[in-house]
């Protein structure tokens, strides 16, 4: 059995990127700080709305593997969370709750039965492969209690438990700097000029993300082999 999912060794190539730009700024404060101050301002800005991009498509990777798993290792449906089928037609789902036109409720639950009835049972693996497009549907913010959620779907409630006990004493600064980065990126999305970090700041971010996914990969895998399948 591999060490991490595949998912985890994609984000440690893509934090090369990260790093690359990290790595520029720090030159650039070591040989004209003050000179060149605009340049290290953007190259950390640039660094923190990357590293931000990767942990979210971290967990998206994440999830696509595993519902991929799910689908290839013909795991039985009995073996799924409920919440598990909610997801996979969240978009039908919606709709339906959402409108109150009696004509078009019809049609979205015919639309429903057409497209994803072939999935709904308790018996029996999956017929067809997952979509991780409609399953990843309203992820799109990869700060602690959003990834607690996602994870969720699976049925992974332990998740902030097994990451407390797994990082101990780290498990709080590790989250509140998971936080900390996703703030600081709206911020800089939302135009904000003072909302930076120092090539210093970025790396110490930098190494709270990777440790971040290691654990959540490890702790997820674990969750997977033990109640679904082997996702590494």
């Amino acid at each position: 059995m591999a060490q991490f999912t595949p998912a985890y060794s994609s984000l440690v190539k893509q934090l090369d990127e990260v790093e690359t730009l990290r790595r520029l700024a720090s030159e650039s404060e070591k040989t004209d700080p003050i000179g060149a101050s605009k340049e290290i301002n953007a190259l950390c800005r640039s660094a923190v709305v990357l590293l931000c991009a990767h942990l979210e498509a971290y967990v998206r990777e994440l999830g696509d593997v595993t519902l991929d798993s799910i689908h290839a290792k013909a795991v039985p449906r009995n073996a799924v969370s409920t919440r598990f089928y909610y997801h996979l037609s969240k978009d039908l789902l919606s709709e339906v709750r959402d409108t109150a036109d009696h004509s078009r409720i019809a049609l979205k639950v015919f639309e429903f039965i057409e497209r994803d009835l072939a999935s709904w049972s308790r018996t029996g693996p999956f017929p067809d492969p997952l979509s991780s497009e409609r399953f990843n549907q309203g992820f799109a913010n990869p700060a602690f209690k959003k990834v607690k959620k996602y994870f969720n779907r699976f049925g992974f409630a332990e998740y902030q438990q097994e990451m407390g006990a797994t990082l101990q004493a780290h498990y709080q600064t590790t989250v509140n700097m998971i936080d900390h980065l996703v703030d600081t990126r709206n911020k800089i999305a939302h135009g904000d000029p003072n909302a930076s970090k120092t090539p210093a700041e970025v790396q110490e971010m930098t190494e709270t993300v990777r440790r971040f996914c290691r654990v959540t990969d490890q702790v997820f895998a674990n969750w997977c082999r033990d109640q679904l399948c082997a996702i590494r």
